[in-house]
């Protein structure tokens, strides 16, 4: 039996990885224009039960892999971080000798990948690493559907006034019997 290597080294074994992933290419002519390819994966990022997006990356001609799906509030790098080089500004204080002291600053930066299969090959094992090899968002659409039918009937029932979850009527004029008292840090509240 023939085993398929694990190391994706070149940007037609990532396309083939896509493929066997169900991710789609969904770049559009001005993207592709520009240097930009945008993948869309079948897993799904969930936002309440009625909202669900999408995950889609794309690689920039600059060398960014980003995180572009519909829900981020920007773009996000995939790029590995690095230090940059110290830079060194004045403090406006001196030494006992009168010389100027310096500050030391350096700040953390996306490493860019120029190469076009690079990137790819980047995109493929990231997206591998943080999305197929630990419990993910892929939610089956039998699930979705019936967490949309349960959020549903629990907004139905929430909006009616005159009548409990299990469908009695309650009279509105009474009050209610039961008073709910709660203790927050050695505070009581009464709930009613």
């Amino acid at each position: 039996m023939e085993y398929m290597s694990t190391e994706i080294r070149s940007a037609r074994e990532a396309m083939t990885i896509f493929k066997i992933l169900g991710i789609k290419e969904i770049t559009t002519k001005r993207q592709r224009k520009n240097g930009t390819q945008v993948f869309e994966l079948p897993i799904h990022k969930m936002y309440g039960p009625s909202n669900k997006y999408p995950l889609r990356f794309a690689t920039y001609r600059s060398g960014y892999v980003r995180n572009v799906t519909e829900c981020n509030a920007s773009p996000y790098q995939c790029n590995k971080r690095i230090e940059s080089e110290p830079e060194y500004f004045k403090s406006g204080k001196v030494d006992s000798m009168g010389r100027p002291l310096y500050t030391q600053f350096t700040t953390r930066t996306c490493e860019l990948i120029p190469n076009w299969e690079e990137r790819l090959i980047y995109l493929a094992k990231f997206i591998i690493k943080n999305y197929y090899q630990k419990p993910t968002y892929q939610i089956s659409d039998y699930t979705m559907d019936t967490i949309k039918s349960q959020y549903r009937q629990a907004n139905e029932l929430r909006n009616q006034s005159d009548k409990l979850p299990w469908c009695d009527s309650v009279d509105p004029e009474s009050t209610p019997i039961d008073d709910i008292k709660v203790i927050i840090n050695g505070h009581k509240y009464n709930l009613s």
